[in-house]
């Protein structure tokens, strides 16, 4: 019998990561309602496509940044 050493999953299920998971979901959600409405309000800008895509990942970045900001 030979013993193998097992590696712990690091997504291992717990209420501690699915709060995690959850608290982002809610961010990338909430950054691309945003994203959607300050583009609907602009005459000629496809709310559908890379536009919408490209905006909702800088207005997560901007979060980032202000999180970390607030955190030192």
């Amino acid at each position: 019998m030979t013993s193998t050493a097992r590696r712990q999953d690091p997504f291992t299920e717990s209420d501690e990561v699915a709060t995690a998971i959850e608290r982002e979901r809610l961010l990338l959600v909430r950054c691309v309602e945003t994203a959607y409405e300050s583009l609907r309000l602009m005459p000629g800008v496809d709310t559908s496509g890379r536009t919408l895509v490209w905006f909702a990942g800088r207005l997560l970045l901007a979060h980032e940044r202000a999180s970390a900001r607030d955190r030192d």
